[in-house]
C-alpha cells in the first residue's frame, strides 16, 4: 500500500499540512461544540474560562492579545459572561476605567470538569503516537505559528 505522502517534498509535505489546517480547525470547533452541549458554555466562553484557569486574572485587552480574537467578540463574551454570574470583576489599582475579570467558583468548577474531560480524550488519541512524535508535532505548530505571526523572515 502506498503512502499518499511518499512522493512529496518535506515543503509539499508542510504545505499539505497547512491546506488541511481550515477543515481541521472547523472539526475541532465542531468537535468543541458537541463536547460543550449541555454545559451552558460555548467555544469562545469556553476559551476566556480556560484563559483565566491559567491567569488568574486579566482585562478585557489583555484576552483579547492571549486569545488573537477581536476586542468586540471578547467584550461580548464577557459581558454575557458576567450576566450569567460566570465571572467576576475586580477594580484595576493601575487604570480607574478598567477592571480584571476572574473566575466564579462556580465557572472554575466548570471548566476544570470540562477540562478534564477532554484531557481524558486527548491522552487517550496520544496513545497513538510516540512521545517524540508529540514533541516533533509541537514544535512544526509553535514554529509555524511564529512563521505566520512574524513572516519568514522570523526564522
Amino acid at each position: 500500500m502506498s503512502n499518499d505522502t511518499e512522493d512529496m517534498t518535506p515543503a509539499e509535505m508542510l504545505y499539505a499540512g497547512i491546506v488541511m489546517t481550515r477543515p481541521l480547525l472547523r472539526n475541532i470547533t465542531s468537535r468543541l461544540e458537541a463536547d460543550l452541549d449541555g454545559t451552558g458554555v460555548g467555544v469562545g466562553e469556553r476559551a476566556i474560562l480556560e484563559v483565566l484557569v491559567s491567569v488568574p486574572q486579566a482585562t478585557g485587552p489583555e484576552i483579547t492579545q492571549m486569545l488573537q480574537v477581536t476586542r468586540q467578540l471578547v467584550g461580548r463574551l464577557l459581558k454575557e459572561m458576567i450576566g450569567r454570574g460566570l465571572l467576576t470583576t475586580i477594580p484595576n489599582p493601575k487604570h480607574r476605567t478598567s477592571h480584571y475579570y476572574t473566575l466564579t467558583k462556580e465557572s472554575r468548577d466548570l471548566i476544570e470538569e470540562i477540562r478534564a474531560t477532554e484531557m481524558a480524550r486527548i491522552g487517550e488519541f496520544a496513545a497513538c503516537f510516540t512521545p517524540e512524535e508529540i514533541r516533533a508535532y509541537y514544535a512544526v505548530q509553535k514554529k509555524l505559528d511564529a512563521v505566520m505571526t512574524q513572516g519568514y523572515d522570523g526564522q
